[in-house]
């Protein structure tokens, strides 16, 4: 009898159920582009600086030094909407299974917050297989830049 009820409930308000867990997707999907994004914007910057500031920046290692500031902020940028992005997800999940028990409890709330306990933090996402390559690349490109600068001067 439990059964039927539920599966009445969700019958009943399978629009409202739809359109909550549509907002929720479309959440998870913007944090996912924002990544993507970032991505984008840290090679599109890094790529202009070292283009057009060519001669300064491998004439002087301070500058060089500089271009390590996009790529870590970027980088953490990255993070974060990794981070939210996991956090939706998990979001997401709890809805389904409350709208699958017939609750309607916390209806068309957003609030990721819950969930960060359930999800790694920014520092350990940055760190993870999907980002760490990314960013370290031009970080270790540079390094092998300044080390060759510094023993190609002494």
């Amino acid at each position: 009898m439990e059964t039927k009820y539920h599966l009445d409930f969700i019958k009943d308000n399978k629009d409202i159920i739809h359109k909550e867990l549509d907002m929720i997707q479309s959440v998870i999907t913007r944090m996912a582009n924002n990544g993507f994004q970032v991505r984008a914007w840290m090679i599109g910057i890094v790529s202009f600086i070292i283009a057009f500031e060519r001669q300064k920046l491998f004439s002087d290692p301070l500058l060089l030094l500089i271009l390590l500031l996009p790529i870590s902020v970027f980088w953490y940028l990255d993070g974060f909407f990794l981070q939210a992005e996991r956090k939706f997800r998990k979001l997401y999940e709890a809805v389904v299974k409350l709208r699958r028990e017939g609750d309607l409890t916390g209806l068309y709330e957003l609030n990721p917050h819950p969930y960060s306990r359930q999800v790694e933090s920014i520092w350990k996402i940055m760190r993870s297989k999907v980002l760490l390559p990314f960013y370290l690349m031009p970080i270790v490109l540079i390094v092998i830049v300044l080390l060759y600068m510094h023993f190609a001067i002494s």
